[in-house]
């Protein structure tokens, strides 16, 4: 069985189409058609049913299907390890990271890979999990690094735990609520918040801290993947901001941006993950950007890295 026509008739089953697959694969119509119909003698099995303007996966495609995808990509594993066993270099490692982790890690990380391993060539995503999660399923970066409190576990991922990053609400110097001799979280209320996308999960907890409902809403004024863009809002308005402490070290050293402690206040942080494809082995490259991650995240402020089962003191 060629492994050609494996990778066609998935891209067929994906675009129930035949000019669109052949499109996708850089095919003639005629010539995916021909691909696809030698398969289905081969197998001695109908695949598809297509009629002029429709193409339908058969129950027994759907099986074919089902089994072909794992196949398929260890394949492109197999070819790719090896490949990178030939080659015996590094060169290029394709990973993303998401907003938090990009502010509070990433730029110390390629600090410290462009002064130990110059000869790296990095490309990097920061985005969102779920723009990430679909370039990693497409094979477009090798893992990424985000808060993973959100991600549905799936038998294709790895989910490993890195860190927790503790965070604390945030506010420009000279805001009203720094005047007051004593304040409670509910305080907050009126002033609004400026936040990162939040998991349903942390919702829940603010909720609980806030003293509000489980079901009533929080005066979010604006949600953005961006926290460079919330800190920037923040130093000019009364709006509070929700952050991890070592994504706001930066501005707070340099005194522009004020933590709001509360006395007795349970703590909160964001669970930081490696996010990679299950069965997928990690090229050396990768390897290595993963363990310098390991040691930037050591010395982040306000962070407790994963080690043995459990997290490690605060740094």
């Amino acid at each position: 069985m060629d492994i050609k026509r494996l990778r066609y008739a998935i891209a067929l089953a994906e675009e129930l189409n035949f000019a669109r697959a052949a499109d996708k694969l850089h095919l003639s119509q005629p010539a995916l058609s021909r691909s696809i119909q030698t398969l289905e003698d081969e197998l001695g099995l109908l695949l598809f049913d297509r009629d002029n303007r429709n193409v339908r996966l058969t129950t027994v495609g759907a099986v074919f299907l089902a089994q072909a995808r794992p196949l398929l990509f260890q394949m492109r594993s197999l070819e790719r390890d090896m490949g990178l066993i030939r080659d015996g270099a590094i060169g290029q490692v394709a990973f993303g990271v998401g907003p938090l982790p990009t502010a509070s890690i990433l730029p110390q990380l390629i600090r410290a890979l462009r002064q130990q391993r110059p000869e790296l060539r990095l490309a990097v995503a920061s985005n969102n999990w779920r723009y990430l999660l679909l370039h990693l399923r497409a094979e477009e970066i090798e893992f990424f690094v985000a808060d993973t409190r959100a991600i549905t576990p799936a038998a294709d991922l790895t989910i490993s735990p890195l860190c927790r990053q503790y965070g604390s609400f945030m506010c420009r110097p000279g805001h009203p609520l720094l005047a007051k001799a004593t304040r409670q979280p509910s305080d907050l209320l009126p002033y609004g918040f400026v936040s990162l996308l939040m998991p349903d999960a942390f919702k829940l907890a603010l909720r609980a801290v806030l003293g509000l409902a489980p079901h009533a809403p929080v005066p979010v004024l604006l949600e953005c993947d961006n926290l460079f863009v919330l800190k920037q809002m923040v130093q000019e308005d009364d709006a509070i901001l929700m952050s991890t402490e070592a994504g706001s070290a930066d501005e707070v050293a340099a005194g522009t941006l004020r933590p709001l402690p509360f006395a007795d206040m349970p703590p909160m942080y964001a669970e930081i993950g490696v996010v990679a494809l299950a069965g997928r082995s990690l090229s050396p490259g990768a390897q290595l950007v993963l363990d310098h991650l390991r040691t930037v995240a050591m010395h982040t402020p306000a962070t407790a890295v994963f080690h043995d089962g459990a997290y490690g003191p605060v740094s």
